[in-house]
């Protein structure tokens, strides 16, 4: 895309000198700055069709940034952030501000020029089609799908939406396997048989052509003169079709969106095709960038799940207690209708529990007989030394108040800090009592376990004082639902 006008703006010169030679070199104007503060002052001077920027800069960071160009330049104009310090919380921060791209040191000239020529190329789709006032409704849904990282919930969310604006009476979003077949993950106004999913063959059907050409189909009973596209709607019984691909970054097909309507009353028109495809166009950025997350967020999991293992490596009679506690504890958590946020960070949490006792001597951690008054005291400081210790992970921070006060008494006679009541965070207290549950019926060398029924009397006796009633009573339904519990 020759004479598009580009700031980059990056704190490391070698960063900032090769990134602006790649793109004079594609006959790009490149304007560079060496901060967030540098970079608003030439956006006030003049006018840009893209903003690549890096996240860790002095005085105004990347995210900063992105804000300030919102609330003061204009709030369509893309912008891709470029890092080497890629973590859940930057990549969710910036796909919250809109960014068309997130890029992650090192990069490969390619690379670079892709994400910013897919990026000016929809924010160019997107000016276009802003000056229908008809679609101003559309960026709002836009701004809502970009702004999810669940990928379900994306999904949901913009088949309706895009049922809202088109009227549609049914719409469905298929994804494409890696086998070539197409299979819906999203419906709305449709009754779907969850056992048996509906597949559909790329070059098959009118979602499995839209697939291989990759270009959007509008179908009208009354227009379209292809026999064999009528044929298929005379067969499922609609009156009017419109299915429009989801492309990625680097054009490759990603799924396809359908809708229907099933009388003769107002059926689709080029409008709602244009739409479509703008919707389909931050779909594909959308469903990226939620793939995106997924990855780092499995990354963080399997970092968490090696450090428990690493804790339980030191005592084999705890071996898989972090396991079985994280399970209880997110079943808990769901069954309590905690936020997908709040439940994942509870997991975590259970996970890493006692990752302090990494600072206890064996011969106190492992001792195979109960502790002396002094062994018990600095027992006692394992949860001051895990927050010691997630508080210099990124990533981990938001977890430590959860480990810290998973030993703390409802009645507040617990430590470290004697809280009690609703002043224990809640994962805490889910935590305490899926521990005491998981320690009591698993052995131990200096004592035999307890069994399930027990273990669930002591829990529901020792409620209001060690532990909070309600979390007692949805932790008992939950290990009778999945059959640890037999009433």
């Amino acid at each position: 895309m020759p004479n598009e006008n580009i700031l980059i703006i990056d704190d490391e010169p070698v960063i900032l000198d090769a990134a602006s030679e790649i793109f004079k070199k594609a006959d790009y104007k490149v304007a560079t700055a060496c901060n967030g503060v540098e970079g608003m002052e030439k956006l006030a001077k003049g006018s840009f069709d893209l903003v690549i920027t890096d996240i860790r800069m002095p005085g105004m960071d990347g995210l900063s940034l992105i804000q300030k160009i919102r609330k003061e330049v204009s709030t369509d104009l893309p912008v891709v952030v470029v890092t080497g310090h890629g973590t859940i919380d930057t990549a969710i921060e910036s796909m919250r501000h809109g960014t068309q791209g997130f890029l992650l040191k090192p990069f490969t000239p390619r690379e670079i020029l892709d994400i910013a020529e897919d990026a000016v190329r929809k924010s160019n789709i997107l000016k276009e089609n802003i000056k229908l006032k008809a679609f101003l409704p559309i960026f709002d849904v836009n701004k809502r799908l970009l702004s999810e990282v669940n990928i379900d919930r994306l999904l949901e969310k913009a088949v309706e939406e895009v049922s809202r604006h088109t009227i549609a009476d049914t719409s469905s979003l298929m994804l494409l396997g890696e086998d070539g077949y197409l299979e819906i993950k999203a419906s709305f106004g449709m009754e779907l048989d969850l056992e048996k999913p509906v597949r559909v063959k790329t070059g098959e059907g009118i979602a499995g052509i839209v697939a291989e050409k990759k270009e959007p189909l509008l179908l009208d009973q009354r227009a379209n003169d292809d026999p064999v596209l009528k044929r298929m709607m005379t067969h499922i019984n609609i009156k009017s079709a419109l299915s429009s691909p989801i492309i990625s970054r680097k054009g490759g097909l990603i799924g396809v969106l359908n809708m229907a309507k099933m009388t003769d009353a107002q059926p689709f028109t080029n409008s709602d095709m244009e739409m479509a495809s703008i919707i389909c166009g931050q779909l594909g950025i959308a469903i990226e960038n939620a793939r995106l997350y997924e990855g780092i967020e499995k990354s963080y999991i399997d970092i968490i799940a090696a450090l428990a293992s690493t804790i339980e490596a030191r005592d084999s009679s705890t071996a898989g207690h972090a396991i079985r506690m994280a399970e209880y504890s997110s079943l808990t958590a769901i069954k309590m209708g905690m936020a997908l946020n709040e439940i994942v960070m509870i997991r975590r949490a259970a996970l890493l529990h006692d990752i302090g006792k990494i600072g206890i001597p064996d011969n106190i951690l492992l001792k195979n007989a109960p502790l002396s008054e002094d062994e018990y005291r600095f027992m006692k400081e394992h949860p001051l030394i895990g927050i010691a210790i997630l508080d210099n992970v990124e990533g981990l921070k938001d977890i430590g108040n959860i480990v810290k006060h998973h030993h703390e008494h409802f009645d507040g006679s617990g430590y470290p800090d004697g809280l009690k009541g609703d002043e224990i965070p809640l994962g805490a207290r889910i935590i305490a009592a899926a521990d005491a549950f998981e320690a009591m019926t698993t052995e131990r060398p200096y004592r035999k376990a307890i069994p399930v029924i027990d273990a669930a009397g002591e829990l529901k006796k020792m409620a209001g004082t060690q532990f909070d009633p309600n979390v007692v009573d949805v932790l008992m339904q939950v290990l009778t639902s999945r059959g640890v519990l037999r009433t």
